[in-house]
């Protein structure tokens, strides 16, 4: 949408617009029933919510540390009582964890650079 607003300055809704995301776009989406996605994703001012919305939502990852300490146990991202993301020290010295999107590990303040992610579906 940026680059084709930017060569045409086409308003969101214009019909020249729709017609060129359509010829760019067809091979991936159904613009029948992916249409509120991606006007959505298309839309600046709605593009970051929808893309935790839409595109982050699926994509989780287990969260491991990228060294080991001096008993080669890892220091992981689990869940807390209420779902929210966690450090924990494995005791097993395994790297074991729960699925969490990065929006959400960011949301806890947990520095995603100390961490090795692994997509999971």
């Amino acid at each position: 949408f940026n680059r084709l607003n930017d060569d045409y300055n086409m308003g969101l809704l214009n019909n020249n617009l729709v017609r060129h995301m359509q010829d760019e776009l067809f091979n991936g989406f159904d613009f029948i029933n992916d249409w509120p996605e991606i006007v959505a994703i298309a839309n600046p001012r709605t593009r970051q919510r929808a893309h935790v919305q839409f595109v982050e939502k699926a994509k989780k990852y287990i969260w491991t540390s990228k060294k080991t300490d001096k008993d080669g146990c890892y220091v992981h991202i689990g869940h807390d009582d209420m779902n929210r993301p966690r450090i924990f020290y494995s005791r097993e010295c395994n790297p074991i964890g729960y699925p969490f999107t990065e929006t959400e590990v960011k949301a806890s303040y947990l520095n995603v650079d100390m961490f090795d992610k692994e997509e999971v579906e």
